[in-house]
């Protein structure tokens, strides 16, 4: 309904109301329920009463036809949702650092020490020298045992008899049961245990591990 139909019923209810109270005399007082039989009496409603009710109503249905026109409850506050997006994070790819080694010191030393897993043939292959000059040199033969400790005299101006190398590196290696820096220096021929030991960041001394990747540079 529209609000000009509701002011039409309005302004009819009001001139029947006018209309009643015209044929009632102004000395009737408002009407009670009878008391008869103990009932407690209801009181009847006096015109203005009446008229406050009407106009209540009438605004009350007004209000909701407004407010319900807009599609929404009374009362009920509606709110946009907002979302805020956030800029992705770019990860940077990290490039990785290249290992440095140290070098190996200049010419052949005077003196080794043998360590764990070392022999005469390894040390005379490590440092370029003829195996039979440095078994002269100590007083050795070719079936002589040195314990770790022993500390061997290096002959200068030899070399070895044909290819140091025994295996080819850089590469890796799988640490296996009983191995030492040494012993596995020993297998690649040429290499240095303390380049292994720098390329892994391990200190001399350092205990290996069974199944243990070793960079060989």
């Amino acid at each position: 309904m529209s609000k000009k139909t509701y002011a039409i019923i309005l302004v009819i209810l009001i001139a029947g109301l006018m209309l009643t109270a015209c044929e009632r005399s102004a000395s009737v007082s408002p009407m009670t329920t009878s008391t008869a039989n103990g009932e407690i009496p209801f009181p009847v409603a006096t015109q203005s009463q009446i008229m406050k009710d009407i106009l209540a109503a009438t605004q009350t249905a007004a209000a909701l036809k407004g407010t319900m026109s807009t599609g929404n409850l009374p009362g009920i506050a509606t709110s946009t949702p907002t979302f805020t997006y956030s800029t992705p994070v770019s990860l940077a790819t990290a490039t990785p650092t290249a290992i440095s080694y140290p070098t190996p010191t200049a010419g052949i030393p005077s003196q080794y020490t043998i360590q764990s897993g070392e022999f005469p043939y390894c040390i005379a292959r490590r440092f370029n020298v003829n195996p039979a000059d440095l078994l002269s040199a100590n007083g050795l033969g070719n079936t002589s045992q040195v314990s770790i400790g022993t500390v061997l005299t290096i002959p200068q101006g030899t070399s070895w008899p044909g290819t140091r190398s025994l295996k080819a590196h850089p590469t890796t290696y799988t640490v296996g049961y009983g191995d030492t820096i040494g012993s596995i220096a020993c297998g690649f021929g040429d290499a240095d245990p303390n380049i292994i030991l720098a390329a892994n960041g391990l200190s001399a001394g350092a205990t290996l591990t069974t199944g243990q990747v070793l960079q060989i540079p």
